[in-house]
């Protein structure tokens, strides 16, 4: 379970990794963040019209997966669209 001292540097590390698939043609972002029933909630959003749901998808798993193996558990990566 994420504390509210693990929050900021985990989502800073999600924010990173999409700002490197941002210089690779995948444009998305953290667009809202929350803690519920010890699961941490990263809402993340295409930031530009374009973004396939395949690719955002993808790139959302691996990022789960690389917080899993750094012993970040109960994170989960929503993927939405703003309206």
């Amino acid at each position: 379970m994420p504390t509210a001292q693990e929050i900021p540097a985990i989502v800073d590390h999600v924010r990173q990794r999409l700002d490197e698939a941002a210089q690779q043609g995948i444009p998305l972002q953290v667009s809202e963040q929350r803690l519920d029933d010890d699961w941490l909630y990263i809402v993340v959003t295409p930031s530009r019209p374009g973004v396939r749901a395949s690719d955002h998808a993808t790139l959302m798993s691996q990022i789960e997966r690389e917080l899993r193996n750094a012993g970040k558990d109960k994170v989960l990566l929503v993927p939405a669209i703003e309206d």
